[in-house]
């Protein structure tokens, strides 16, 4: 049955026609509660009236508006949408655009468009109602109020909550002059409100908006109420959002275990507290989330079933948990699960498949599949262009863990051309100076060197240096980092004066930073030994070989204890030990190094990465010096074949490669 029927016989209903039509239709209509009779004979009131008035009279006119207010009521808002739209347009022609009656046919058209899940229509007529109210009936006038209600959360559907906070302020402020303080609609709009300043991280004037609520709430309602208690959780999500942890999180404990006592464990109310108390742990990154998720998920299952929206969402609280817990394994699971759930229900592009598939893609990045990450982050990229637009921020996050994880993959073609899609992205969104869009040309740079492309390489370093000087001076780390790069690639190009020039510059600079980073972060500070292999490249460059041999040592032993002897980094250092000695004459000091180097470098990235490659190419320099010449050239010439046969003949690498085997055979035949 219908909202609103008292199943009465449609078939009672007396026909209207004629002069009768013509009766005020609130004594037509008197002792008929029912909203289908109420239709019924408003339609035939207005067929009546069309043969006697016309379709444009303004009687004929309030009987459609009748007609079509019913059909809102009866939630017919699909017909409701188009008589109301029929309305407007004689409304407009009869009354013109600003009388009440067609302000009031775009309002009824609007809400039929709110309801049917449109609010990017609705939105303007909302704009017009509101304005046009306000000039006619006043700011305060209850019917102006009602359609400001209706644009914020209209604005809010369409996740304008800037401009929803200011709608509802004002709302606010004018139904506490006119309805008082303890007025149910003032505590409606202060959830509103409330709810609006949360989504956007306005936490300190939330909890001011929500702490009112509360009182207000328990006031008028009682300190059981429902809407009390969700008024509670809504407050303890404020407070932790302003940093009161503590606080925050005993306000959700209690606002909880009140709406069990209250309502029972099962009641719908108790699981969607259920469900805010679990988001706040989350937030917390407290384990007891998980917990909570579990049985959520456990009930909803249970009461509504596996396919319904809360039971999905509680499953996604769980996944999020466990992932946050360190249980990727798991998390990994229950993601596939609800993606596949998500998918057949809401489909691949809404917003919550989305979701599913960036914490899928994020669980196995920390599981270590960098594929199956690198598939996932691309295809959520693809999929939020689209739907979201490519400058979105939930884009610009997809793009960043493909980057991300392609790097750590050594997939140096794909993340090359994934850092030039973020680049160019986030010089749309900051500007090309941007740190968001340096920090992502910095890994454009550093793969274009990778694969190769070694004079674009340099020109990007270049820019980066004087872009990271301009704006943060020549001693910021990046600029300096930049600068180190810069001078790699010149001498990668056997630009060594240029190189060299560059050392010298940053020498000064890296000793007093580095042991600044050393006295205060300590000497197995991430930035400290990122510094320290930097100062220590630096020294070898410039010959003080000694003292590079000991900072490398030390930056190695200190990522070992970090982070493991097979880590990414230990093998590029134990190469640079191994290029100190054979400039100190230890090519069998050197080749020990080297090895150490290549045999975690053949598992990972692979014999035919360029890294492994530039190793190999260095080993056959020391097995030169020992005297192994042919070996030292074959060695050589495999070198440069695995770069051909990987990047081509025409590559820089390649070229580089081809060089140093003509060097060797030079040094042969000079003998």
């Amino acid at each position: 049955m219908d909202r609103g029927s008292s199943g009465a016989d449609i078939s009672d209903v007396q026909p209207i026609v004629g002069l009768a039509a013509l009766q005020d239709l609130d004594l037509l209509l008197e002792g008929s509660p029912d909203l289908r009779a109420q239709r019924v004979v408003c339609r035939q009131v207005m067929d009546a009236r069309r043969k006697l008035l016309g379709t444009e009279h303004p009687a004929t006119l309030e009987a459609e508006a009748r007609v079509a207010a019913i059909g809102l009521e009866l939630d017919d808002y699909s017909t409701a949408r188009d008589q109301y739209t029929i309305l407007l347009e004689r409304c407009e022609r009869v009354f013109g655009p600003r009388h009440l009656d067609t302000l009031s046919a775009a309002h009824g058209l609007a809400v039929a468009l709110s309801y049917l899940d449109r609010p990017e229509e609705a939105r303007p007529l909302y704009e017009r109602v509101v304005s046009g109210r306000r000039n006619s009936l006043g700011p305060e006038d209850p019917a102006t109020l009602s359609a400001l209600h209706n644009l914020g959360l209209t604005q809010r559907a369409v996740a304008d909550d800037g401009s929803a906070r200011w709608t509802f302020e004002a709302l606010l402020e004018v139904q506490r002059k006119q309805l008082g303080r303890d007025s149910t609609a003032v505590i409606r709009t202060l959830a509103n409100l409330g709810s609006v300043l949360i989504s956007i991280e306005e936490y300190g004037r939330a909890s001011e908006v929500l702490a009112e609520r509360v009182d207000r709430s328990r006031k008028v309602l009682g300190p059981n109420h429902p809407d009390t208690l969700e008024a509670m959780l809504s407050l303890a999500r404020a407070m932790v959002g302003s940093g009161e942890l503590a606080s925050g999180r005993a306000l959700s404990d209690k606002a909880l275990a009140a709406t069990i006592s209250t309502l029972g464990p099962d009641n719908p109310a108790t699981l969607a507290a259920r469900g805010q108390h679990g988001r706040l742990l989350l937030r917390l990154d407290d384990a007891v989330a998980a917990q909570t998720y579990e049985d959520l998920y456990r009930r909803l299952k249970r009461r509504i079933g596996l396919e319904e929206t809360a039971t999905l969402d509680a499953l996604a609280g769980l996944a999020d948990a466990m992932g946050r817990c360190g249980e990727h394994v798991r998390a990994r699971k229950l993601d596939e699960q609800l993606l596949e759930l998500r998918r057949r229900i809401l489909g691949a592009d809404h917003v919550a498949t989305q979701w599913v598939l960036g914490d899928l893609a994020w669980n196995l990045e920390q599981l270590g599949d960098l594929t199956g990450s690198a598939t996932r982050y691309r295809e959520l990229a693809e999929v939020r262009s689209l739907s979201l637009g490519p400058e979105a921020p939930d884009t610009i996050w997809a793009l960043l863990g493909l980057t991300r994880v392609l790097g750590r993959a050594e997939s140096h073609a794909a993340a090359l051309e994934a850092y030039r899609v973020l680049w160019d992205t986030q010089i749309r969104t900051v500007g090309p100076e941007g740190d968001d869009a340096l920090a992502a040309l910095v890994g454009y740079a550093w793969e274009l060197g990778k694969v190769g492309e070694l004079e674009k390489a340099r020109v990007r370093w270049q820019e980066l240096a004087n872009d990271y000087e301009r704006n943060h001076g020549a001693k910021d780390d990046r600029t300096l980092d930049c600068l180190v790069r810069l001078a790699e690639t010149h001498e990668m190009l056997e630009e060594h004066h240029a190189a060299r020039a560059i050392y010298e510059r940053i020498a000064g600079p890296f000793g007093p930073i580095h042991a600044d980073s050393r006295d205060k972060a300590g000497p197995d500070d991430p930035r400290t030994l990122h510094l320290g292999l930097s100062l220590g490249l630096t020294m070898e460059r410039l010959g003080q070989l000694d003292a590079a041999h000991a900072m490398y040592q030390t930056v190695l032993d200190g990522y070992v204890r970090n982070n493991g002897p097979r880590h990414r980094k230990v093998p590029e250092l134990q190469a640079h030990i191994g290029d100190v000695l054979l400039k100190q004459g230890d090519a069998a000091g050197a080749r020990a190094r080297y090895a150490d180097a290549l045999a975690i470098l053949r598992k990972f990235p692979g014999p035919d990465d360029p890294d492994y490659l530039e190793v190999l190419g260095h080993d056959a320099d020391a097995m030169a010096a020992m005297g192994r010449k042919v070996a030292a050239r074959n060695q050589a010439r495999n070198v440069a074949e695995a770069l051909r046969r990987t990047l081509g003949q025409e590559n820089g690498l390649t070229k580089r490669a081809d060089a140093h085997v003509a060097q060797l055979t030079a040094r042969r035949r000079s003998r």
